[in-house]
């Protein structure tokens, strides 16, 4: 197949068509690379590996684009990329190839995530919901979580303070305050503690 004419197109990329009809899309510096131009033989093979090698560039540089914006896990690469159109194969050899640079890293990602997540006043037990959400694998989540020294009290101490305070008037509403906090997964113990230092005289049941 010969190559008739080589067209510029957005993204990056040119449109390379064939004398048969068929445009194939290729990653431009790859074209320059190549030295692609028109009136080249190119086989069936050729394209195949050219259209192989121009996908994987572009997976590589779109997970760049992705990490500079944001903390990811491996799962959570993947799943940008596949909803991106790349196929699976091109998929994970970017993630490899983003593993191998250093620039993701379950562990450490889980690391900073865990961090993030209990400072900022999250039980233990919904950051780990959150960090496997993320494509975090539990184990790996749950030894991030253990690295760090978290009193349960004052988070929720820190949660009132912020979210709850104006909203211990009367039994009632406390009561909804300790089924929130307790949706929130923390213990039901730590929640009486706490919230009888905002409301002495209230009582509450075990259950």
């Amino acid at each position: 197949m010969q190559i008739t004419e080589i067209k510029r197109r957005r993204g990056h990329l040119c449109e390379i068509v064939l004398d048969n009809g068929e445009a194939v899309l290729l990653d431009s510096d790859l074209v320059a690379e190549k030295a692609l131009g028109i009136g080249d033989e190119l086989s069936a093979d050729t394209i195949k590996k050219l259209k192989g090698e121009s996908d994987y560039r572009r997976a590589v540089s779109r997970s760049i684009w992705y990490i500079e914006r944001g903390d990811l896990s491996e799962k959570s690469l993947y799943t940008k990329l596949k909803k991106a159109g790349f196929s699976d194969v091109t998929t994970k050899a970017a993630v490899v190839r983003m593993k191998e640079l250093s620039l993701i890293d379950d562990e450490s990602y889980a690391e900073r995530l865990a961090e993030r997540l209990l400072a900022s006043a999250v039980s233990r037990r919904e950051a780990l919901f959150k960090m496997v959400n993320k494509g975090v694998r539990r184990d790996v989540a749950s030894a991030a979580l253990d690295m760090f020294e978290c009193n349960p009290c004052d988070q929720i101490r820190a949660l009132v303070n912020k979210k709850y305070r104006t909203k211990l008037a009367d039994a009632e509403s406390v009561q909804k305050v300790f089924a929130a906090l307790a949706h929130k997964g923390f213990n039901y113990g730590d929640i009486k503690t706490v919230l009888k230092e905002y409301s002495e005289e209230l009582k509450y049941s075990e259950e």
